[in-house]
């Protein structure tokens, strides 16, 4: 990666010419080259830009992206690279870097996640069901026209060599790896083929990867654009690809797609090597899946080898490991679709077929919670994690056994359900809503606190008189649609569900801190936690604190005093993890409630 020596922001188009000028006489000399350039925050008019730094330093614009990453791919010299590198305005330029498809080489796997016996599905050979859920498979497309999947369409970013230039309608697949990836997710239970974790939902095609099962960073990043420019429709991307070395780009670009709601499930690769030499599947912002050997799709250990030689509920001889993977999934001898012209169905191996079976996961759970930001997606991520099971072998040495998917918990995947072509009435969930207290609200030890919700459901009817409260700290705290309670000191988790005749559960939730220096519930924080380049990055936002300054504490220990503005800002380090914050007015020391903040 080659980094600037400063970052600016661009405050007007108007003054892109003569600004964006690393200097006059630019080096332009040398064989040319691809490169992803990524821009500051705050490009005003991003084409206008990358117009014009390509042209003041030599080079050729390919495709310009705006939605995940601010940026462009550009063909430059070695030169020009570092030159542009130089320019103020420029946050880094990464290497064009070639990327794969992540293939060795039926429904076993669907079996051995029991997504057949989870009842909300109706796995049932009869199409009256399919999930509510969009999901884009970025990968060599898919089979637009496949009578096993729900195509409703798709962009084509592999074209054009490795520099690309933009995006175009489209997406089908002239490989094959793609559609058998999209069979996995979302293959429709209409009794023909295979079904998928999550049968019928929506597919879209986005084509980075060529006929050949390869492609470069430049198309990957612009396919990532793409999905985050309709983040509002998709909630859920698979990647079923990687390669060598980690790229800021692509952590950057997936990301910006995470920010705006979409979950991503990835490939940890297959090179029996540790996930965290490789991309996407070293990044802490995806779901990465290592694949199981699984012949039987059931427990014990006991199939006998089929399409390829290896043991019995283990991880796969060719599954990458190592602490960057959260989950395993079958992805042995996996049957699924493939394009119509190829035969309709096939079985092929690797982390590839076991990353989709978790992608169908987190589109089952994002179909009735609807993803909007960074911390919806690690929820998902979390529920998915927590809900699998350790009945399997990890012979990698790594001494980490992630646990194996599962989705047989008919409390956690309840997915939101439309009619299939079979005519199917769905039973939807309860709807819930707390309506008080309000969520943040602060209370004095041994107050009385009145809690008020409604449930209601189109086809059971009004359940409030159903609704069960409970409490992270205090457990069940009451139930019906009011009740007075006093609760012990502390931060509090309050939800409140229902579940109506057919099994369907609902809830929702609020957090409320209960005694402390509290302010009597009028000095509230709130922190909005995301990363910058991979680095923890938390703003925070409070009203009702009365002194001039206020400390700002992080783990109990102050990191700042500062002016009593209402705002504050904390950079921490690079990574994952979690920390709760607290301000207090230096004058007084009253406290305002305690946030956690996760990344």
């Amino acid at each position: 990666m080659i980094r600037s020596a400063a970052h600016a922001v661009l405050v007007s188009v108007v003054m892109v010419t003569g600004l964006l000028a690393g200097g006059a006489g630019a080096p332009v000399d040398g064989p040319q080259q691809s490169y992803v350039v990524v821009l500051d925050r705050g490009a005003p008019d991003v084409p206008a830009v990358a117009a014009e730094l390509a042209r003041t330093h030599g080079g050729d614009v390919g495709f310009v992206y705006e939605h995940a990453i601010q940026g462009f791919s550009v063909t430059i010299s070695a030169r020009g690279a570092a030159a542009l590198a130089r320019n103020p305005h420029v946050a880094y330029v990464e290497e064009d870097m070639l990327r794969s498809i992540d293939t060795q080489t039926t429904p076993t796997g669907i079996v051995r996640i029991f997504a057949d016996t989870n009842a909300n599905l109706g796995i049932d050979s009869t199409d009256d069901y399919r999930v509510d859920v969009d999901v884009a498979v970025i990968d060599t497309g898919v089979d637009l026209e496949h009578p096993d999947l729900d195509v409703v369409g798709g962009v084509n970013c592999a074209k054009g060599g490795p520099f690309g230039g933009n995006c175009q309608q489209g997406g089908d697949d002239d490989h094959y790896h793609g559609t058998h990836v999209a069979g996995t997710i979302a293959a429709i239970d209409d009794g023909v083929g295979v079904v998928g974790v999550a049968p019928g939902a929506r597919i879209w095609a986005v084509k980075v990867l060529n006929q050949r099962g390869s492609g470069y960073t430049s198309w990957i990043v612009a396919g990532i654009d793409w999905v985050a420019a309709n983040a509002a429709t998709i909630e859920v991307a698979n990647m079923s690809l990687g390669g060598g070395g980690f790229n800021q780009a692509e952590y950057d670009a997936i990301q910006g797609a995470v920010n705006k709601g979409v979950a991503f499930a990835v490939a940890a690769g297959n090179s029996n090597d540790d996930a965290n030499n490789y991309s996407p599947a070293a990044f802490d912002n995806v779901l990465t899946v290592s694949a199981l050997a699984d012949f039987d799709g059931a427990m014990g250990g006991n199939g006998s080898p089929t399409c390829r030689t290896d043991q019995d509920d283990t991880l796969a001889d060719f599954s990458n490991w190592g602490n960057a993977v959260q989950i395993a999934a079958p992805g042995v001898c996996i049957l699924s679709t493939f394009p119509v012209e190829q035969g309709e169905y096939g079985t092929i191996s690797g982390t590839s077929m076991a990353s989709p079976h978790a992608a169908g996961a987190l589109a089952l759970l994002a179909s009735s919670n609807n993803p909007s930001n960074a911390a919806d997606v690690s929820d998902l991520y979390t529920a998915v994690i927590d809900a699998g099971n350790s009945n399997w072998t990890d012979d990698s040495l790594d001494g980490i056994q992630e646990p194996l998917l599962d989705v047989s918990n008919t409390a956690l995947f309840v997915p939101a359900l439309i009619a299939g072509n079979g005519g199917g009435t769905t039973d939807d969930p309860p709807t819930v809503s707390i309506s008080s207290p309000a969520d943040g609200a602060s209370f004095s030890s041994g107050e009385t606190i009145s809690f008020a919700g409604s449930a209601s459901d189109a086809e059971e009817g009004d359940l409030s008189a159903d609704l069960v409260w409970t409490s992270n700290l205090d457990g069940q705290i009451g139930t019906g649609g009011s009740l007075n309670a006093v609760l012990s000191d502390g931060t509090h988790t309050v939800q409140a569900s229902a579940t109506d005749s057919g099994g369907n559960t609902s809830s929702d939730s609020i957090k409320i801190t209960v005694g402390g220096s509290s302010g009597g519930g009028d000095f509230t924080l709130s922190v909005d936690a995301y990363k910058v380049r991979g680095t923890q990055t938390a703003d925070l936002r409070w009203y009702g604190a009365a002194s001039d300054n206020v400390d700002v504490l992080k783990d109990g220990v102050s990191i700042a005093t500062t002016a009593n503005d209402g705002f504050y800002t904390d950079t921490g380090k690079k990574g994952g993890g979690s920390a709760t914050y607290q301000v207090c007015e230096a004058a007084t020391s009253t406290c305002s409630n305690e946030v956690t903040a996760g990344w």
